[in-house]
């Protein structure tokens, strides 16, 4: 398990190394290989290198994920403890102090390093960052992150000499992390996938608060980590996020009243892109199932293999539930333009 992480290490340190030479050769083959076009509503035979794309990408947020979960818990346990009066032997301060070290040294710099690769290849290509399957994941996880980062509990991250001791940089991280939210949620044009991304920060209602993106602002603009011009970027992100809150309780509303077959039943939520699995005779959302794929090939309802191209899609289902969704729609917004009058 931990060997993984080793070898993913320097695999990120290798193509960091290669994309900083060569005269931008190295990145503009690596933007053409990932700006692939990445569809999501495609159940046929995936290519060989989409569907290596899709794995890097989820392989990718789940390291980023674990690692930063794993070095701010042991950060904030270093904390405690050396704040800690000694009390008897029993309590074991030292060992458990010199156990968290140990790990923080090894978990930071994974960290540092996973995160400046999600940061560089979300600005290069965004689009298999914001695919259906992952962009829950990575929002919420973004989110919890930056709450971690920037939030009211950053206080218990500060250690004593932590830069010379486990080369955490938690301003570099701040910073890093804020760049994929600008790098998936902005754009020139009002795109789907930029849409789904903002949306998918708004409903993560564990972390997301407009005051999360205020207190990051705060903290960039203090210690002057972003340009003036990154900063108004993030104004605007943050924006976007208050006017699609607003739409976020549309999707409430949808799903409370949605019939059960329209629900997905992993995640409870409306399902927009049916498919049947063949190996169990479950209905769920295309999104929802592949993203459960490509961490476990197999049918989360029986345990029996299963990959994407054997979804069945449903057309009849999904029209089916068009025209509910339309229909409701309107119902919701007769009703919130009768509040208004």
């Amino acid at each position: 398990f931990y060997d993984k992480f080793n070898v993913r290490y320097y695999i990120a340190r290798t193509l960091r190394s290669l994309w900083a030479r060569g005269g931008g050769s190295y990145v503009a083959t690596t933007q053409h290989f990932f700006s692939q076009q990445h569809s999501t509503a495609s159940t046929g035979s995936v290519s060989r290198d989409l569907h290596v794309i899709e794995q890097f990408v989820a392989r990718l947020m789940t390291d980023t994920t674990y690692l930063l979960d794993e070095s701010l818990s042991k950060l904030a346990l270093i904390h405690e403890l050396e704040h800690r009066a000694p009390q008897d032997a029993e309590d074991n301060v030292a060992d458990r102090l010199q156990e968290a070290e140990r790990m923080a040294t090894t978990y930071v710099s994974l960290a540092h390093e996973t995160v400046h690769m999600l940061a560089f290849l979300s600005r290069l290509s965004p689009r298999p960052f914001q695919a259906g399957e992952v962009v829950g994941r990575l929002a919420a996880m973004l989110n919890y992150n930056l709450k971690q980062l920037a939030g009211p509990k950053c206080a218990s991250l500060r250690v004593r000499d932590m830069k010379e001791r486990f080369a955490f940089n938690p301003r570099v991280l701040l910073s890093e992390l804020t760049s994929v939210y600008m790098h998936l949620g902005l754009s020139d044009d009002a795109s789907p996938e930029v849409s789904r991304f903002v949306s998918a920060v708004v409903e993560d209602d564990r972390s997301y608060s407009p005051q999360l993106f205020a207190d990051a602002y705060a903290i960039l603009e203090r210690w002057s980590l972003k340009s003036p011009e990154s900063l108004r970027r993030l104004l605007a992100f943050a924006g976007k996020c208050k006017e699609a809150k607003v739409d976020s309780r549309l999707v409430e509303f949808l799903e409370d009243r949605a019939p059960e077959q329209y629900l997905d039943p992993l995640l409870a939520s409306l399902i927009t892109e049916p498919v049947r699995l063949p190996t169990s005779g479950s209905i769920m959302d295309l999104a929802v199932i592949k993203g459960q794929l490509l961490s476990d090939p197999r049918d989360p309802f029986n345990r029996a293999k299963l990959t994407v191209d054997m979804l069945e899609p449903m057309p009849e289902l999904k029209k089916e539930i068009a025209e509910w969704r339309s229909r409701m729609e309107a119902e919701y917004y007769s009703a919130q333009n009768e509040e208004v009058i």
